[in-house]
């Protein structure tokens, strides 16, 4: 008789029999994690946007050093904002992130 209270209270301290009757969400994401995965997608798109839209057009029209002092400002400007799109990845600032992604597009915009 002891041995059978041992053992039923054994069952309800462990955890792997107590998990049928806890309450599972099936199907549903948890945000936390889906947001981890967005934030690292939108700082690997903000380079690939500063890359494409503002480094490599600004590279195939400088030609002299008047063409330099046009767009080099401009493709200096995208990397400070890409360093402040990273840094704000790292800190995990949410706000200042996607603060930085917008002023970046619209840099990239109007190149």
């Amino acid at each position: 008789m002891n041995t059978d209270m041992q053992a039923n209270n054994l069952a309800t301290l462990n955890p792997a029999t107590a998990l049928p009757d806890m309450p599972r969400a099936q199907g549903k994401p948890e945000w936390g994690q889906v947001w981890k995965i967005t934030r690292a997608l939108l700082v690997v798109w903000a380079m690939a946007v500063w890359a494409l839209l503002i480094l490599l057009p600004g590279i195939d029209q400088i030609s002299n050093v008047e063409t330099a002092t046009l767009h080099l400002p401009y493709m200096l400007i995208g990397l400070a904002l890409v360093g402040a799109v990273v840094a704000a990845h790292s800190l995990r600032a949410d706000r200042h992130l996607l603060w930085f992604l917008s002023v970046l597009l619209m840099l990239a915009g109007w190149m």
